[in-house]
């Protein structure tokens, strides 16, 4: 198919901002020993450690096949005349967190690229990120209009720099925080449903209530988070697979995720992403702000392949302390469902390989777009004459994740907040 570079039209209003990589400041020691020192900081209670600095390489592709189905396989050998897209005019949103406890954002070296059939369109970043106006969500935003014929392969490409650590939280200290009088306004929207999460479900809410003896508020939030997710770890029989659903190239292409309730703790088996979501809206029951953050990994296949896949993080937020992380997918395997609060339990505050989980957003659809043809963080809107054709048309996500040395700040702290520093 031929596609002309001034049939394109690339977006004009996004504003540029740049999000640099947190700065360490270090504090310089006293010229004057006579001077009296000053207190000494409180130790942080979430610390950053062992910085790495990483390029990613993310790609949303588009293309058409006669297997795009695997329960409805096609008989027909040929694709549809031209490809399974009809664009009109396409826009394709990629949300990507600029900060959390473990990562922070750099965009001041996008790369953004756009291909249609093979054809290349460099885009300029400043028109495809789209800095959050609060909070830490920014988005990707690639938008254009390729000729008014069908398309076989469509791919958005996004390059830019992460500085990630590992994440250390003193858990005595997190577990003597107290309950304040209100949660800060901006921590309001984890403390409601949303998809896949309802913490007014009647289930979930006598669950976490009842998880800890003496109440809710008998011990510190730390302590009550940790019993709300732990008893939802006794009433999980079973995993039911992976949270990756895979194409038929073995690309990942989106979530196996049912968040209207068909698997979770009514019958107390689901995937990954259904176990977090059920953790999460078991904290957002007891009243304590949660969330699920969708990140991307890296995992070798058997084969010695690189394939990128989904992994899901909890987090719950204390004031003066800001995000502790948990992974109920290691707690499980750390027995944590037979194990007391008071006890440690790795994956739970202290999770494994978190500088390896590259966060993306936290809610499975971006704000403002549809889902493609699965759930899977990322969004498409199709304008007037587009069409797809359902029976060719698959999606899929890759990611190279390399390495660009260390970062110079061996531990800092974590950040205390989603506000701007």
């Amino acid at each position: 198919m031929s596609i002309r570079a001034r049939h394109t039209r690339w977006p004009r209003t996004l504003a540029v901002a740049a999000l640099p990589l947190l700065a360490c400041i270090a504090a310089s020691p006293c010229a004057d020993a006579q001077q009296s020192a000053s207190p000494p900081p409180a130790q942080p209670v979430v610390t950053r450690t062992d910085p790495k600095i990483r390029e990613a390489r993310i790609e949303i592709g588009c293309y058409g096949t006669k297997y795009a189905n695997a329960l409805n396989p096609l008989q027909d050998d040929s694709l549809p005349a031209g490809g399974a897209y009809r664009i009109g005019s396409l826009s394709v949103g990629l949300p990507v967190l600029t900060r959390t406890s473990w990562c922070d954002t750099d965009f001041t070296k996008l790369d953004a690229r756009a291909y249609f059939d093979g054809r290349e369109f460099k885009l300029d970043p400043t028109r495809v990120y789209a800095k959050p106006t609060s909070g830490v969500e920014a988005m990707l935003r690639f938008e254009g209009s390729p000729p008014g014929e069908s398309v076989s392969e469509m791919r958005f490409v996004a390059t830019f720099l992460t500085q990630r650590w590992e994440v250390s939280v003193d858990e005595r200290a997190a577990a003597r925080s107290t309950w304040p009088r209100e949660w800060p306004s901006w921590t309001q929207r984890y403390l409601v449903s949303e998809m896949g999460i309802d913490p007014s479900d009647a289930a979930i809410k006598a669950l976490a209530e009842q998880a800890t003896a003496g109440g809710v508020r008998s011990v510190s939030p730390f302590l009550a988070a940790k019993n709300a997710a732990i008893a939802v770890l006794g009433r999980w029989k079973s995993m039911t697979g992976s949270s990756s659903e895979l194409g038929p190239d073995k690309s990942l292409r989106g979530l196996q995720f049912s968040p209207n309730g068909v698997y979770g703790i009514g019958i107390g088996r689901g995937t990954p992403v259904e176990l977090a979501t059920t953790c999460v809206a078991a904290v957002r029951a007891i009243g304590i702000p949660s969330r699920v953050v969708y990140g991307l990994v890296v995992n070798e296949t058997r084969s010695g392949k690189s394939n990128a896949n989904f992994r899901m993080i909890c987090e719950f937020y204390l004031p003066d302390i800001g995000w502790i992380p948990f992974d109920p997918v290691e707690m499980r395997s750390q027995g944590a469902a037979s194990r007391g609060a008071a006890a440690a339990i790795k994956g739970f505050a202290n999770v494994s390989d978190l500088e390896d989980v590259i966060p993306l957003a936290v809610k499975p659809v971006p704000d403002g777009f549809q889902r493609a043809d699965r759930l899977a963080v990322w969004g498409w809107n199709l304008g007037p004459n587009s069409s797809i054709d359902s029976n060719y048309a698959i999606s899929r996500i890759k990611l190279l994740d390399s390495s660009r040395g260390n970062g110079k700040v061996k531990s800092m702290p974590a950040p205390l907040s989603d506000e701007a520093p």
